[in-house]
């Protein structure tokens, strides 16, 4: 759990070209599951030496590094910039306005989107509706043909900057959550849709 906990926030190798940066299973492989750390102090321990070895010992095969280590290929690199104090999680509206999905509106009248149900009505049970993001009106409208049937609230905004701490720990209770159903539906998709999750 720390290990997993510690490769998700804080391994921040020096920034590398895409093409050169290495993946997270290299540190899973060649670090964690060698070391297997039990702490958090061991955990830092052994970043820091894997960090080292990546960055300036191991060479990479990626066609940028040409076979040399990451920091050889590229001694000289740009700092990052801080992360901020303050994000905003409802940011991704503003940034997605206008985009549309199209859905089959179940036999309960509802759509799904992004793991959250919303109740078109059970008259549309079985038909195509698009759903068209509107950061305006924080809501999705669901249209049919070129009718407007209604606005949808948005699920899940949540008003308010969060601190970054608070936003990447939402981050990763998403990102588990995520992970957690697509396991069940690969589950299902193996033993058959009447198995529980």
């Amino acid at each position: 759990m720390i290990s997993t906990l510690w490769n998700d926030l804080v391994l921040s190798f020096h920034p590398l070209p895409k093409k050169c940066r290495g993946e997270s299973r290299s540190y899973q492989a060649e670090c964690l599951a060698v070391h297997r750390p039990r702490t958090l102090e061991e955990v830092q321990a052994v970043t820091v030496q894997f960090e080292q070895h990546y960055n300036y010992e191991r060479p990479h095969q990626g066609s940028s590094c040409g076979n040399r280590p990451p920091r050889t290929a590229f001694p000289t690199l740009p700092e990052l910039p801080a992360v901020p104090d303050l994000v905003n999680p409802d940011r991704w509206l503003l940034l997605s306005d206008g985009l549309s999905v199209l859905r089959t509106v179940s036999h309960k009248g509802t759509v799904s989107i992004d793991l959250k149900d919303y109740y078109v009505g059970q008259a549309f049970a079985g038909q195509r509706v698009a759903l068209q993001l509107s950061a305006k009106k924080q809501a999705w409208l669901v249209i049919q043909g070129t009718q407007l049937l209604k606005s949808l609230p948005l699920k899940g905004l949540y008003a308010a900057a969060l601190s970054f701490e608070a936003f990447v720990q939402l981050m990763m209770g998403q990102a588990r959550a995520e992970q957690r159903l697509r396991t069940a539906q690969e589950r299902r998709a193996r033993h058959g849709s009447f198995a529980s999750p």
